[in-house]
């Protein structure tokens, strides 16, 4: 009977003991874990161009730098920013739909367990929508071979591919381990499809957030969002 007892003393010692160490496993692989969380962004100055833009930040337990994708959904009219830059005016029917993927990857300037720093920042995001014209503008047509430019009532769809290659330099904060505050700035290269006749109407080309511009440009903005640990 002794016997009996000090076997069942020392068996449940034993697994008192491994479940202790696997419970202290489980809660070192947690910690490790919450070192390197997934931050959720969107980026409010999208709004005005009528987009969405949302951005995925996974940080790399090696380094503390982190990897970032973004998704945009255009969607909704374009008059909010461009009444005033169109050569007719006639753009308030006019509507955008479409997506953008980007992604980046992001070097802390200094290592740091915790989200904050300044950091540099290179990516590329590559953008396909449409815009549908509506109301009056001028348009081309073919007749006998020969392409004319004349003035009126257009419907059209004008589908836009483009580009664009960036380097920003920013700085990050998170608040409370659950507010994510992300400010940036910097210089990218933007390659964007060329409608002619949605040029003669239509200056979506000229301003650095036109839809489809061409060329160089400063760029600035501001992510607002949460940590998943």
């Amino acid at each position: 009977m002794k016997q009996l007892s000090f076997f069942l003393l020392t068996a449940g010692l034993s697994f008192n003991f491994c479940f202790a160490q696997q419970v202290r496993e489980v809660s070192n692989n947690k910690r490790v874990q919450n070192n390197y969380p997934l931050n959720i962004t969107v980026q409010p100055i999208f709004l005005f161009n009528s987009a969405l833009k949302i951005d995925a930040e996974l940080q790399q337990k090696e380094n503390k730098n982190a990897f970032i994708g973004g998704l945009e959904i255009y969607t909704g009219k374009t008059n909010l920013l461009y009444n005033n830059t169109n050569i007719d005016d006639e753009n308030i029917d006019d509507e955008v739909n479409g997506f953008g993927l980007n992604l980046a990857y992001k070097l802390k300037l200094k290592n740091s367990d915790e989200i904050r720093g300044f950091y540099f920042s290179p990516g590329i995001t590559l953008r396909n929508f449409k815009i549908n014209t509506k109301g009056e503008g001028f348009y081309t047509y073919n007749e006998g071979g020969i392409e004319y430019i004349t003035y009126g009532l257009i419907n059209k769809d004008y589908n836009i591919k483009g580009a664009l290659v960036y380097g920003n330099i920013g700085f990050q904060k998170a608040f409370k381990s659950t507010l994510v505050l992300d400010i940036y700035t910097g210089i990218a290269y933007k390659n964007s499809t060329r409608n002619d006749d949605l040029v003669l109407s239509r200056d979506y080309e000229k301003p650095t957030y036109g839809y489809n511009y061409n060329g160089y440009l400063i760029q600035a903005g501001m992510k607002i969002g949460f940590q998943i640990k």
